[in-house]
């Protein structure tokens, strides 16, 4: 019943925002951009009416408006994504549309996350540490969602996050932004500390150019006490991004960047047989472990213009995760696998190396032809052995091209019909293991009607491919979750799995409203999937091929912004929303009612957005339906859950912004994962000072 109440608010929320368009509104309204660039979804400069896919795009000032702390709350509100999190700092799960699974670690995620278009995965199961980039140098975010494997390989077979991290400026610009807050205090019953949790945080940015050389430099530390037993940590992270202009069409990027991050160990909440559970408290064995994770990375990105019709881009990366995970002397792990005086540490030692190379070529106006070559080497090293992977490498190679072609123009230029069509070939080795090869197919049609008329500023869109994701390094060796305790049954016979999309969709942009879309169809084989394979509820499990999955749906996205007169003065306004359906099935047989785990059929966002001599106050709701099935907890189903967020931000001069945010505004209750708290109410305040 929860659902329908906020299915009804969105579709008033739509029907009010319709009539405000058909008001006559003042001629210096804040009019909606038609020609936003991304670069994302085809490798190349397109704007949104030109995309073949969907695709949501968060720049800096969206950043600015809402309350977001790390780069995990930028995604939280787009259109079709879920996050799970096991605490501030480790993200369990980032999905679209229902692609990933919720297994820890990052195993099972189907998402890409690029860096300024290189991968920046994990070498053991190729998740994304999702809160460790500063928000701070963010330009702007493209989630491209559906199957892009013919672009990018492997890991995008979900979908496509990249992150576009702001330019060094021409003159000298240096940013300090600060916060600090603090969680609800729990009752009596849930208290698992006297004192307040607080939270705080600080980034520099520093900028400048000096001739032809230039650079951005940016410090940042977060430090938090958590809002449950073990959800607490500390983070420290640099960033340096360095251009040399070599000639005028010529130019060298090198980007540096370091990252440590010390945190609580996450556990499920404590419920001891025949007691009532303490969502807030983990057992007292658990208390004291740790992780901390340290992250390096250095990419050099070159490019070239040699002539009006071609470029040339090639960069080589490298990305390396330490890892060290803590169990205290009384743990059971401890006391299993380690020693009951110091206790157990593990560690995972990963790093990848890679080269992508691109060649675009225009050959006329109608036709624009990119290829490139992608080669990745991740090795990972890891002990004890009997518990992690062991020393493993994983070795692919790809290939790939894209053919743009007008297909219909006027004779003033204007394109009616573009296709695309691309494809990828990909082959993946395991060093002493599998060996696989994938060819990944694209087809995609943009169709805009007409330049004048209801129809101007209108497209419609159909894709259709084919993409793959081969199994990771920790699917395939993976012995025991340590999390909570779970034994594992390691299959090194995996198969990738695959995966046939389609979208449709339909675009159309009015001078103050944007309307979005779009139907999606997914079609997995051999999706891989964690099994119970015991005779208990409790395991042991094994990552298997699971036949056949299915997950459909559709995604309707509005925006609408302008603005008006009060008190002779202007008042700025913007209302969004947007809601997405997913009918995720196994089958396969194998599930409970055959839903595939952790895949809730309704999320809805709402955001308003107002600025008035100022002042700037942003509201965001969400609303996720009940989970249907879970791997772990049986019968212990996240519920559904309504969340409100805001914010209040004033402008005191030109270079210094104070603000004030309340986080889970009512303060509900509500789960992400089965067994663990999500944050309760919370308060911070800060500033933003520039010159």
């Amino acid at each position: 019943m929860i659902f329908f109440t906020k299915l009804f608010f969105i579709v008033i929320n739509f029907v009010f925002v319709s009539s405000l368009y058909s008001q006559n509104s003042e001629k210096d309204s804040t009019e909606y951009s038609t020609s936003e660039i991304n670069v994302t979804s085809t490798k190349t400069e397109v704007t949104l009416q030109q995309t073949p896919s969907t695709i949501s795009i968060v720049d800096s000032t969206d950043i600015i408006n809402r309350n977001i702390l790390t780069f995990d709350n930028i995604l939280e509100d787009v259109p079709g994504i879920l996050i799970a999190r096991s605490n501030g700092i480790n993200i369990s799960s980032l999905s679209i549309r229902g692609s990933s699974d919720v297994a820890g670690g990052g195993i099972g995620n189907r998402v890409l996350l690029l860096l300024d278009g290189r991968p920046s995965l994990t070498g053991d199961s190729k998740g994304a540490l999702w809160a460790l980039i500063p928000t701070s140098i963010i330009e702007r975010t493209e989630v491209v969602k559906g199957a892009f494997s013919s672009l990018y390989g492997s890991s995008a077979i979900g979908g496509v996050v990249n992150v576009i991290t702001k330019k060094p400026t021409l003159k000298s610009f240096t940013s300090i932004n600060t916060n600090f807050g603090f969680y609800n205090k729990l009752s009596d019953s849930l208290r698992f500390s006297d004192k307040v949790q607080t939270f705080r945080g600080i980034d520099l940015l520093q900028s400048n150019s000096l001739k032809k050389f230039s650079y951005l430099v940016n410090l940042n530390y977060k430090k938090n006490d958590g809002h449950a037993q073990q959800t607490n940590y500390e983070f420290y992270g640099l960033t340096g991004k360095f251009n040399f202009d070599i000639f005028s069409n010529r130019d060298l990027e090198l980007t540096l960047q370091y990252t440590n991050s010390n945190s609580g160990f996450p556990h499920y909440w404590r419920k001891d047989p025949g007691r009532v559970a303490d969502p807030f408290k983990v057992a007292d064995y658990y208390i004291g472990d740790k992780i901390d994770k340290q992250t390096s990375s250095i990419d050099l990105f070159y490019r070239a213009f040699p002539n009006y019709k071609s470029k040339y881009t090639t960069r080589f990366y490298y990305y390396q995760l330490n890892s060290t995970s803590f169990y205290n002397p009384n743990n059971p792990v401890s006391q299993l696998f380690g020693s009951p005086d110091t206790g157990l540490e593990t560690f995972i030692n990963s790093y990848n190396l890679g080269n992508i190379s691109q060649f675009d070529y225009e050959f006329d106006y109608n036709n624009y032809f990119i290829s490139g070559i992608d080669l990745q080497w991740n090795i990972v090293r890891s002990n004890p052995a009997y518990i992690l992977y062991g020393d493993q490498q994983m070795n692919n190679f790809g290939i790939f091209a894209q053919h743009r072609i007008y297909l219909l123009n006027d004779k003033n230029g204007f394109n009616y019909l573009t296709a695309i069509g691309g494809l990828r070939y990909d082959i993946a080795n395991i060093v002493g293991g599998i060996n696989s090869s994938e060819i990944s197919p694209k087809i995609s049609f943009v169709f805009s009607p007409a330049q004048t008329g209801f129809f101007q500023n209108s497209s419609f869109r159909f894709l259709a491919g084919k993409a793959f994701r081969a199994p990771s390094i920790a699917e395939l060796y993976f012995k025991k979750e340590l999390f909570g305790g779970f034994d594992f049954v390691y299959n090194p016979n995996l198969k990738p799995e695959e995966i046939f999309s389609v979208e449709l969709g339909l675009r159309k942009e009015f001078e103050n409203l944007s309307f979005d879309i779009s139907g999606f169809y997914n079609n997995y084989k051999n999706l891989i999937q964690y099994v119970n394979i015991g005779s208990g509820a409790y395991g042991p499990f094994q990552v298997q091929n699971v036949a056949k999955a299915r997950i459909t749906g559709f995604e309707i996205s509005t925006s609408y912004k302008n603005s008006a007169k009060l008190f002779d003065n202007k008042l700025e306004y913007q209302l969004s929303s947007n809601y997405t359906f997913v009918n995720a099935k196994d089958l396969s047989g194998l599930g409970i009612d055959d839903y595939l785990p952790y895949k809730p059929k309704h999320n809805l966002n709402i955001e308003s957005n107002i600025l008035y001599e100022g002042f700037n106050l942003n509201l965001t709701g969400k609303y996720v339906s009940k989970v249907d099935e879970v791997l772990f907890y049986k019968f212990e189903e996240p519920d559904e859950y309504f969340i409100m967020d805001m914010k209040l931000s004033k402008d005191i001069t030109k270079n210094l912004n104070l603000y004030f945010a309340v986080n889970n505004l009512f303060d509900k209750f509500y789960q992400e994962l089965e067994r663990i708290p999500a944050p309760n109410r919370n308060f911070n305040a800060g500033f933003k000072l520039k010159f």
